[in-house]
């Protein structure tokens, strides 16, 4: 007997399986689970910390820090060795600048403002000071002090507008003074007088919490008085803060500790740790979506104190997804990528137990056709190219050690001008084009275990060496538009180095090498794909913790974060951009032809129940 549905049909799209084509929020009815399904944006369901610059100087013990997530100052502090410093510092969202010191060196001071407006008050001078001085974007100019000269207080507000809040000056003090641009007035004390506190807000609606002796407590200022709220989860002092009364975030702090706490306007909760746990870091951000922690001590790093930086990005970004696509036709690992993501050419790698191979494949967007062979086989070769028509493939090994360089014009490859310095290891070590390419990196061809930091330009007709890295290693990965503008990272730097994978990222300006921020996981032989300042990291190893590894980090041209993982943890070969990438071949172990799709935005399918 026909049934309703037999009869009168669906509202609802039928599908055999998953309907990847559903727009978001489309209901589908997928007939081989015989269950209703929707499709929504893949997001983070928590907030996560990247790694950013350092600072240029590293300093601890309570330091001002100004600004948002992309624009901060930061102020004071301790050296180890040193003592009390003015150092000044501007962070532009990539790089920390030093520029003009504060008029009084102190520790224990805090500040508010933006990176080109501050204000920066009291401290340890030495002696408990009112000082209070005013950054107008290149220089401190003194003006009229705190009632109370205090250390290690904490404020909210801006350079003209601004509410100070507890400290020791000599004991623990519940202290509130408020500035109007001109002057300090006290006000209404802190129910809970406290030291090395955290503060968030403006100078009428500010949020203070946690502090010593230790305390969990919370008071929200409206402007004429403080009010308890509800207490952070973990008690502790000297954390890096920052936000609204209404949007504040808690990160790190002592006893030692990363954990990192957002305040909602009625409530803390925990979310994602400090890659870095210290204590008397700096702090600040707009909200608790968007924050930065800086410096701080680290008890049982050497040396303890760091110039760390990492910034906060809160749940709900979206997430970046890998889809496995159609297959090499010749499965290996070892191999060349290179081109666009409907246009890859692969080419070289290894095949065991049967040996190096030139086999060359060409991508076209849907499927995977061979073409004419390299005339050198090897594997552990790099490249550069533009599209599978438009390659370039250099060096590599076995069972000789190449200097070879091929063009590739889309039917065959022609031998031409040798690289300089032979080399091995050298797995996705290219960047650029056909015409202006960058070998970085290498292993010593002379059977000595080492890396090289020795890099070479291509002007489409000749290799040029140029400067080296500023970190020798092999198994690195590059990628970059031109012989210009290229970023390198990971890698393996042999014994006897301290850790043999490593996270070393470095920049190439076309003259230069320059350290930025480190990737999160180390890892060798990982896929590269995009520019200097947008790209992505895949994949890889890192035995015997990460024999091999999935997570994909994505460069914002000053952090990375890691994304979705490959569905197939592997060392691989890849090419694209940071929007659409193909990843193909590689070891898991063994080698494998997998191929996946990576696009930036994904989506997850949610099933009805009843």
């Amino acid at each position: 007997m026909a049934d309703y549905k037999d009869i009168h049909g669906t509202t609802v799209r039928n599908n055999d399986g998953i309907l990847t084509s559903a727009k978001t929020g489309e209901l589908f009815y997928d007939s081989t689970n015989r269950n209703f399904s929707y499709r929504y944006p893949n997001v983070t369901s928590a907030g996560a910390w990247a790694t950013a610059a350092n600072m240029n100087t590293a300093r601890a013990y309570n330091f001002g820090t100004a600004g948002i997530k992309t624009a901060a100052l930061n102020f004071g502090g301790n050296l180890d060795p040193g003592g009390r410093t003015g150092k000044t510092e501007s962070y532009d969202g990539s790089t920390w600048t030093e520029v003009a010191d504060l008029n009084d060196t102190r520790y224990g001071n805090d500040g508010a403002g933006t990176y080109t407006a501050a204000i920066a008050m009291g401290g340890n001078a030495p002696g408990f000071t009112g000082n209070t001085e005013i950054w107008d974007g290149s220089s401190w100019t003194e003006v009229g002090n705190l009632n109370t000269g205090r250390s290690r207080l904490a404020c909210a507000g801006t350079s003209t507008a601004t509410i100070a809040m507890g400290g020791r000056a000599p004991s623990v003090t519940a202290v509130a003074e408020t500035w109007n641009g001109s002057a300090w007035t006290e006000v209404g004390d802190l129910n809970t007088a406290r030291s090395q506190l955290g503060g968030a807000g403006t100078s009428t609606d500010a949020l203070g919490f946690a502090g010593s002796p230790e305390t969990g407590a919370t008071e929200s200022w409206n402007g004429s008085a403080w009010t308890e709220v509800a207490d952070i989860n973990t008690a502790r002092i000297a954390m890096g803060s920052g936000g609204t009364s209404t949007s504040a975030f808690a990160a790190g702090g002592e006893p030692k500790t990363g954990k990192t706490e957002l305040w909602n306007g009625t409530s803390w909760s925990e979310d994602t740790d400090l890659n870095v746990a210290r204590q008397t870091l700096g702090g600040t951000g707009a909200n608790n979506t968007a924050a930065l922690a800086c410096g701080g001590d680290a008890p049982g790093q050497s040396p303890s104190y760091v110039a760390a930086t990492e910034e906060f990005t809160g749940a709900g970004a979206p997430i970046g997804g890998w889809a496995t696509s159609t297959s090499l036709n010749t499965a290996r690992e070892a191999l060349a990528a290179v081109g666009t993501y409907t246009s890859i050419l692969a080419f070289g790698g290894e095949i065991p137990p049967t040996g190096v191979t030139g086999v060359t494949e060409s991508w076209d967007g849907s499927s995977w056709t061979e073409v004419a062979d390299l005339n050198t086989v090897r594997r552990t070769l790099a490249g550069a190219g533009a599209s599978n028509t438009s390659a370039l493939a250099f060096g590599g090994w076995g069972p000789s050690i190449y200097d070879n360089t091929e063009t590739w014009n889309g039917s065959s490859w022609t031998e031409v001008a040798d690289i300089n310095n032979a080399r091995v290891k050298i797995n996705n070590s290219g960047a650029g084009t056909q015409t202006s390419a960058l070998l970085a990196s290498g292993a010593n061809p002379t059977g000595v275990e080492g890396g090289l930091a020795l890099c070479e330009t291509w002007n489409g007709s000749s290799w040029t060496e140029v400067g080296d890295l500023n970190n020798a290693r092999y198994g690195a990965s590059t990628t970059g538009a031109n012989n210009t503008a290229a970023l390198c990272f990971g890698g393996f730097d042999p014994p006897p180095a301290p850790s043999n994978r490593v996270t070393d990222t470095e920049l190439w300006n076309g003259s230069s090498w320059t350290e930025v921020s480190n990737l999160n996981a180390a890892r060798d032989n990982a896929g590269s794909s995009g520019t200097s300042t947008a790209a992505l990291c895949i994949g890889g190893a890192n035995p015997p913790s990460a024999p091999r590894t999935g997570a994909t980090e994505v460069w914002s041209g000053s952090t990375w974060v890691e994304e979705g993982d490959l569905n197939t943890a592997r060392t691989t070969s890849a090419d694209g951009t940071t929007t659409n990438t193909l990843a193909a071949g590689g070891n898991t172990p063994p080698y494998t032809g997998v191929v996946e799709e990576w696009t930036n935005t994904s989506t997850a399918t949610k099933v009805l129940t009843d």
